[in-house]
């Protein structure tokens, strides 16, 4: 079964077996027409993709070159097309091969699951989305259109982890969701939202004096950093663990 990545590094397998994408640029195709599975992009949307400062002399010629390239790099019978229709290109894979869309689909499933009320579901659901994450994503693909959807599915992905942490200690799985938290404290110290859940799952774990400190470090760190208080929620979370409010 063939499989792409988009949520790391671009890359394409078929049974395990990697296949060689070629040059930035060629793999900066693949990855467009692969986020437009389905749909039809034109040249001229291909061209300013690959070059958004603006395109080389012969750089229709190159993405035709481009798009032949890749359509006999993927064997006819792996269900992966590549079609000119009306104006456009248009790329279609097999359900499910795409990483992208099964992220889709298990978030989907998770916000379904946790509105029903069934949170383990919820959250074996969003550990297998949370799973396809492997690095940054779409590296070694460049442009502007992949530069949009590389922040774009860096949030997804960043929000994603977030509510499973938060299922996570819902759970009552407090050092799992603890360990996690502090590295997403480490990697943007001014999301408000992961320190109220650490001090959350800190204080329930039975380290009220943990989850104090760590308000204090916050507090120095938005003083520091901004000038400002904490936000009114999280000086009301710091309220109750001082009263012992659960």
């Amino acid at each position: 079964m063939i499989s792409f990545a988009l949520l790391g590094p671009v890359r394409a397998r078929r049974d395990g077996v990697e296949f060689l994408l070629g040059s930035p640029q060629q793999r900066t195709t693949l990855a467009v027409l692969l986020l437009r599975e389905g749909l039809l992009t034109t040249m001229d949307e291909l061209v300013d993709a690959i070059w958004p400062d603006g395109p080389p002399p012969a750089a229709v010629a190159t993405v035709r070159t481009y798009l032949s390239r890749l359509r006999r790099l993927f064997p006819t019978n792996c269900g992966v097309r590549i079609d000119w229709i009306g104006g456009g290109y248009v790329l279609t894979a097999p359900p499910g091969s795409i990483d992208v869309h099964l992220f889709h689909r298990h978030t989907t499933r998770a916000a379904e699951a946790r509105r029903d009320g069934h949170t383990r579901e919820a959250a074996a659901e969003l550990r297998a989305a949370v799973n396809l994450h492997r690095g940054t994503p779409l590296a070694g693909a460049a442009g502007g259109y992949v530069e949009g959807q590389r922040a774009r599915l860096a949030e997804l992905c960043r929000g994603a982890a977030f509510d499973l942490v938060d299922l996570t200690v819902e759970l009552g799985g407090y050092a799992e969701a603890i360990a996690d938290l502090r590295a997403m404290v480490a990697e943007d110290p001014l999301r408000e939202r992961c320190h109220l859940l650490l001090m959350t799952a800190l204080y329930r774990g039975g380290r009220q004096a943990d989850a104090l400190a760590h308000y204090r470090q916050v507090r120095r760190t938005l003083a520091d950093e901004l000038g400002i208080e904490p936000t009114p929620e999280l000086q009301r979370l710091h309220q109750r663990i001082l009263q012992g409010v659960s």
